[in-house]
């Protein structure tokens, strides 16, 4: 089987998925912006996660890797967000299948300023970095019971990111 190939995340491409914001380009209309004496930010128009999310840090290795197992979580979304390198995210959509499957497995690059929030259920593998090994910062309710790693159906599927998608 070919391997899926990471494109860069947008709010279009990755609808089935989740939500995607933009604060990189102070243009998204999800977001509010303000600006002062030398800085200019902006967030977004509404609680990035339903509910009181907490926060944590998964230090990811890098592409290209084969993606074996995945988790989902019914009870929470889960946002993605860079520490400063881009990452990529592979997922699957969200389904009442006991796991998911290699072809239904896409691949999408994040770049620093984006964000992306899963819907629930929606199946995903640690993010890995875009060229090297890289951390990224994740928000979810976490304490809400087990989220077992499943063996993706049908087997490994190698993801991998075209060197332009990735700077």
């Amino acid at each position: 089987m070919t391997p899926v190939r990471a494109r860069p995340v947008t709010a279009e491409n990755f609808a089935r998925y989740g939500r995607v914001y933009d604060l990189a380009d102070d243009a998204d209309p999800n977001a509010i912006w303000t600006q002062g004496d030398g800085w200019a930010d902006g967030f977004t128009r509404t609680p990035l996660i339903d509910g009181s999310g907490h926060l944590g840090m998964t230090r990811g290795g890098s592409a290209p890797w084969p993606c074996t197992a995945m988790e989902r979580h019914p009870q929470t979304e889960e946002a993605l967000f860079c520490a400063g390198e881009p990452i990529v995210l592979a997922v699957a959509a969200a389904s009442k299948a006991d796991a998911p499957h290699r072809d239904e497995i896409e691949a999408f690059v994040i770049a620093p300023g984006q964000v992306v929030v899963m819907h629930r259920n929606v199946w995903h593998d640690a993010c890995r970095g875009a060229t090297r090994p890289t951390p990224y910062y994740w928000m979810a309710i976490c304490g809400l019971g087990e989220s077992p790693w499943i063996p993706v159906a049908g087997g490994p599927r190698q993801v991998e990111v075209k060197s332009e998608t990735a700077a």
